[in-house]
């Protein structure tokens, strides 16, 4: 049961959440632990963030979310903490938008799990009382501006300078500030607008406020000594049915306690393909090319390898090489394919093995023969259509670097291209799908096939819009419906979709039918004559069935291009969630 809030609660939890009588090295213990005592700690330097975690990414929504969570009691899952016998862990210098202190106590925890969470607490409660708020400051400092709305109890977000002085709306950074939240109720008791039951109502909720946030409870794992293996095997058991930490993130954490740097190795690598539009890949998929080119499984890491110093030696060596292969290959995806984001590459895997290609072979993507350059080009699309890397097992996903090897260091010779084609090109290309889900690679193949057919339309401005930063934006990328959802299940067609900003939303299909006299528009957005009839004329059914085919005629054009063709051996189906998207 809950113990009440007491000091003496508190200084108990200070004093013995992390003893254990002769713990075994790397144990971890349940324990609870108040959001007061929890956001002390990180100001005096207890907990910290290690710089191996991800980013603070978390929107404005899912910050009001946990506040409604807090002041509803509700639980927000359990943080997991660990204090290593040595910090040897290079930390974030920020906690959320506050710089952590710089400090000697021991022992120092490091969040494992939890950032996030975390971040959101401490952030908007110790917010600074001169952290920008003025609207040109911009959302990711915006965000941090939580309020709750006394009138409508909720958790609202502050933006505006009127928001700002609502004597009504009560900043959350105020909450745990004694003064700060004294100066607020009396501006509520002084405030001749409000009548005197207004007044006490809203002092009664801004109290339940501030006790809500006061006194609730976290959920703790602590985790006490060990090392870095250790922490990465108890947090993939403690986090079995949560986020898994991913193998960019246990490489780092290993390499970190032995004092290498790998993170700004990811981080140079992912920047190198920025200026061509991929330095939104995986980090997953640049650290497969840094261990592979460093003599290291990319398909079943060992990471304790990864804290031997010949390792850590022979990836530093590798740097430069995967740092050329990746660039050349993402200059062969924007020049000879004809897109530029990550976010529409089918497969992130087929960057791994274009990087192997450049790397191997030497070659730039500017000096291929044109045979080269088909045959890359025929690989590219038969493996984004057919599914190959959604299908292949362990063993067939490291003879695919092999043959690739084995190509590269003679690419003009024709049996090392029938060896590529062999391998490769082997399975059934799939049909036009019949639903939409952007983490399908045979839908990222339509959207390029779209992207790549020729310029794109704004049918409003009637300029021309890069199809590629459009699906690289996440606040664009939600694709809108020419016929709403609720149409029928025909409407479900990727046919339905339309590569425009989703800001027209369920606009789109009247602006269409505003230009129906612009042949140049409506053949780019790949409506032909009989769906230009159907939309005029409200025929979901007629619309999608033209536009389906004129879309499979354009996959079929391109395919054909290459001596490929879909399989008329196959039923369409729903698409599988066959990539990441992160």
């Amino acid at each position: 049961m809950q113990e009440p809030h007491t000091n003496h609660h508190q200084a108990h939890v200070r004093s013995s959440r992390y003893k254990m009588s002769n713990p075994p090295a790397a144990s971890a213990r349940p324990d609870i632990i108040s959001l007061d005592v929890m956001l002390s700690d990180i100001d005096e330097g207890r907990i910290r963030v290690p710089r191996f975690q991800r980013p603070y990414v978390w929107s404005a929504a899912m910050m009001r979310e946990l506040f409604d969570s807090v002041l509803k009691g509700y639980p927000i899952g359990s943080l997991l903490l660990w204090a290593p016998r040595e910090l040897k862990v290079a930390t974030m210098g920020h906690i959320g938008p506050i710089q952590t202190p710089e400090t000697t106590v021991t022992p120092v925890s490091l969040v494992l799990d939890g950032h996030q969470r975390l971040a959101t607490l401490y952030g908007v409660l110790r917010l600074p009382e001169d952290h920008p708020r003025l609207e040109s400051a911009g959302k990711d400092d915006l965000n941090w501006w939580v309020g709750y709305d006394l009138r409508s109890e909720e958790t609202v977000q502050l933006r505006r300078e009127e928001d700002f002085i609502n004597p009504t709306t009560l900043p959350l950074r105020s909450v745990l500030r004694t003064a700060d939240f004294v100066r607020f109720a009396r501006g509520i008791d002084s405030n001749a607008r409000l009548s005197k039951q207004e007044k006490s109502i809203l002092l009664d909720r801004a109290d339940k406020v501030q006790r809500a946030v006061r006194d609730y409870r976290l959920a703790l794992t602590s985790m006490r000594d060990g090392t870095v293996d250790d922490a990465v095997a108890i947090f993939s058991r403690i986090n079995r049915s949560g986020r898994r930490m991913t193998a960019d993130q246990m490489a780092v954490a290993l390499t970190y306690s032995e004092g290498f740097n790998l993170e700004d190795a990811l981080d140079q690598l992912l920047g190198d393909l920025e200026p061509y539009g991929f330095g939104d890949v995986s980090r997953k998929t640049v650290l497969q090319g840094l261990l592979h080119a460093a003599g290291q499984s990319f398909v079943k890491p060992k990471f304790d390898d990864l804290r031997r110093a010949d390792t850590q030696s022979s990836l530093m060596a590798a740097l430069p090489k995967v740092s050329k292969g990746l660039i050349e290959a993402a200059k062969f995806l924007n020049d000879t394919i004809g897109f530029s984001t990550g976010k529409l590459l089918p497969y992130a895997l087929q960057l791994l093995l274009l990087q192997i290609f450049f790397t191997t072979s030497k070659l730039s993507s500017a000096n291929l023969s044109d045979d080269v350059k088909l045959t890359l080009r025929r690989w590219f699309w038969a493996t984004s259509f057919e599914g190959w890397f959604a299908s292949a097992n362990t063993s067939e996903m490291a003879e695919s670097v092999n043959v690739m090897e084995a190509y590269a260091r003679l690419p003009s010779d024709a049996e090392a291209r029938r060896g590529l084609e062999t391998f490769f090109v082997d399975r059934p290309l799939r049909p036009f799908p019949t639903s939409f889900d952007r983490r399908s690679a045979r839908i990222r193949a339509l959207l390029l096939v779209q992207i790549v057919d020729g310029p794109l339309y704004d049918p409003v401005t009637k300029a021309e819009h890069d199809g590629s930063k459009l699906l690289a934006d996440p606040e664009r990328r939600d694709l809108p419906y020419i016929f709403p959802l609720r149409s029928g299940l025909e409407a479900r067609s990727p046919a339905n979709r339309i590569l425009l900003d989703r800001k027209y939303g369920s606009s789109v299909r009247q602006f269409l039918l505003d230009h129906l006299d612009d042949e140049r528009l409506l053949k780019q957005h790949s409506i032909n004559q009989a769906g230009k009839q159907a939309l005029n004329s409200n025929d979901l059914r007629g619309f999608i069935a033209a536009r389906e085919a004129e879309l499979e005629r354009k996959e079929g054009l391109l395919l054909a291009s290459l001596g490929l063709s879909v399989s008329d051996q196959t039923d369409r189906a729903e698409e599988d969630v066959d990539v990441d998207d992160e």
